[in-house]
C-alpha cells in the first residue's frame, strides 16, 4: 500500500535531545523555534527540561541525564576546574538580564551593608551577579552582605514579601512586576551592557567527539530559531506569557525587547563575557587562572 509522504520527518527518524535550562526568558527562542517546527525540520525531537539553579543542571549534564544544556559559564567553569569535560558550543544571552530589587525603605546599594540578598542556588549565575552587585556598591561580597539561597523567582518574591531577604535578583519580566509591587530598583544590569556569558549552549566533550554531525545540525536549527524569534514578536510574547505564567503583557514585552538585543544573531558566545567569569572565579579559586575563554569554547559547530 502506498502511504502519503509525511511533510515532517517520521518520529522514528528524529534524534531526541534532552536539553535543560534554568529560566523562561533568554531561553524563549528555543521554545518558539520548537513550536514553529524548526527543530523537527532539522531532524530533532527536542525535550526542554526546566530545572531551578545552574549548578544543579551542570551536574545533570555531567551525569549524562541530559544531552545538552542552556546554562551559565559561571557554574560551568566551576565544574571544569573540578575535572568536568565540557565546552560552550554556542551563545544564548551575552548580557546580564537581571535587576536587583530591594525593600521599599532601601534606596541605595550602600544600604545593603549587613543585609541579606536572595539568589537561586550557590554557584549559579544569580550568585555571581549578587556578588558583582555588592562590588558595584563598594561592598565586600564576602563580609558586607549575606547571600541566601531562596530558589525560583516566585520563591524569591515571597522571600521579599515575608522579609526573609532585603533584596533579590529578578529577570527583566519579573523585575517589572516587582517594581509595580513597590520594590526599589538598586541596579539594572542590562543598562550597564556588561558582556557576560549568562546563557550558553553547553555540551560534554564526549558528545563533541562522537556526534559532531548531530551538533552541527542542532546549531543550524538553533541559529534559525533565534532569527525566527526576533521576527515573530507576537508568537514569542504569547509563548513567554504562557511559560512564565505572567499575565502582565508589558512585563513580557519588555523582556522580549531586551532578549532581541542580547541574543546573538550568529549564535556566538561572548569571549569577553567568559573572561569576566574566569576573572571573578579567580577570587575564590586560583585554579581558574589556568583557563582561557578559548579553552572553554568550541565554535566549530556553528553554521
Amino acid at each position: 500500500a502506498l502511504t502519503c509522504p509525511m511533510p515532517a520527518q517520521a518520529a522514528s527518524e528524529l534524534t531526541t535531545i534532552r536539553i535543560a535550562h534554568n529560566g523562561f526568558s533568554s531561553e524563549m527562542p528555543f521554545y518558539v523555534g520548537k513550536d514553529a517546527g524548526i527543530f523537527v525540520k532539522h531532524g530533532f525531537n527536542v525535550e526542554p527540561i526546566f530545572i531551578v539553579g545552574g549548578s544543579t543542571t551542570i551536574q545533570a549534564l555531567i551525569g549524562k541525564s541530559l544531552d545538552l544544556l542552556m546554562g551559565g559559564a559561571t557554574p560551568m567553569l566551576s565544574a571544569v576546574i573540578n575535572g568536568a569535560q565540557l565546552k560552550i558550543i554556542g551563545g544564548m544571552n551575552n548580557r546580564i538580564p537581571f535587576t536587583l530589587l530591594a525593600q521599599p525603605e532601601i534606596k541605595t546599594g550602600a544600604q545593603l551593608k549587613g543585609k541579606k540578598i536572595g539568589i537561586t542556588r550557590f554557584g549559579s549565575n544569580t550568585d555571581f551577579i549578587a556578588r558583582l552587585a555588592a562590588q558595584e556598591f563598594g561592598l565586600n561580597p564576602k563580609s558586607d552582605i549575606t547571600i541566601v539561597q531562596t530558589g525560583a523567582p516566585e520563591s524569591r518574591l515571597l522571600a521579599l514579601k515575608t522579609r526573609t531577604v532585603d533584596a533579590t535578583l529578578f529577570n527583566i519580566e519579573q523585575a517589572v512586576v516587582a517594581r509595580k509591587l513597590g520594590y526599589n530598583v538598586l541596579v539594572n544590569f542590562l543598562e550597564k551592557e556588561i558582556d557576560y556569558t549568562h546563557i550558553a549552549i553547553i555540551a560534554r566533550d564526549d558528545t563533541i567527539k562522537t556526534q559532531p554531525e548531530m551538533l552541527r545540525r542542532f546549531m543550524r536549527a538553533y541559529v534559525e530559531s533565534i532569527r525566527y524569534f526576533k521576527t515573530h514578536k507576537d508568537e514569542a510574547v504569547k509563548k513567554s506569557m504562557q511559560l512564565q505564567k505572567l499575565a502582565d503583557r508589558e512585563a513580557i514585552e519588555t523582556g522580549y525587547l531586551s532578549n532581541v538585543k542580547a541574543l546573538p544573531d550568529d549564535g556566538r558566545p561572548t569571549m569577553k563575557g567568559t573572561q569576566l567569569v574566569i576573572d571573578a572565579a579567580m577570587l575564590d579559586d586560583p585554579r581558574a587562572k589556568n583557563y582561557t575563554p578559548q579553552q572553554l569554547t568550541d565554535l566549530s559547530f556553528l553554521p
